[in-house]
């Protein structure tokens, strides 16, 4: 019985979202992981999410196709699924995996903001014994080697999307030398 309500769900699935019949009866396998895109107009919560990982427990998903991400109004879109197994070097997947409570879920936002805080202090004004350098000069070394990392785009994981979010960042710089009579604030924002 509970094996026919299975297959009924899958049918059932498969008339709401027309796909290819070959897919329909094929041996499903479990997702290792998800990635999903979430609706850039607003902050989804955390009971969003995991509203719809219970949702979707234990029933067969699909990616998303590209024409359908482009004009998609969901809050939550699935990008890409994980099988078991599955390596970096294997093409993108776009057959149906089946979510199990052990699949771990990334939810990717199409913005992020990030405030950096550096202390510019006269204590970074130093030289490191072990290194030689001035604790000030390995604070901007620091600081740019995270700006490139946050500003440099990726591939999805079992996609061939190039991902670009739009990054927002402020940097706050606390020095006790310097009496200003207001905040000094950049801000940088990366597409």
């Amino acid at each position: 019985m509970k094996q026919q309500q299975q297959r009924s769900t899958v049918l059932a699935d498969a008339t709401l979202t027309p796909r290819p019949h070959h897919l329909l009866f094929h041996e499903v396998e479990e997702a290792d992981q998800i990635y999903l895109l979430m609706k850039e107009e607003y902050r989804i919560s955390r009971n969003v999410r995991l509203a719809w990982f219970l949702g979707k427990l234990n029933q067969v998903i699909w990616p998303t196709s590209k024409p359908e991400l482009l004009n998609s109004g969901n809050e939550l879109d699935l990008l890409s699924i994980l099988p078991k197994g599955w390596r970096q070097d294997f093409s993108p997947a776009t057959y149906p995996c089946m979510l199990m409570p052990s699949t771990r879920a990334t939810f990717l936002a199409r913005r992020y903001r990030f405030v950096i805080e550096l202390d510019l202090s006269p204590s970074t004004g130093i030289v490191d014994d072990s290194t030689g350098a001035m604790i000030f000069d390995e604070v901007f070394y620091a600081l740019s080697r995270c700006l490139a990392g946050l500003a440099q785009p990726f591939i999805v994981p079992g996609t061939d999307e190039l991902f670009k979010p739009k990054i927002f960042i402020t940097i706050l710089a606390y020095s006790s030398i310097i009496g200003l009579s207001t905040h000094q604030v950049k801000r940088w924002w990366f597409t």
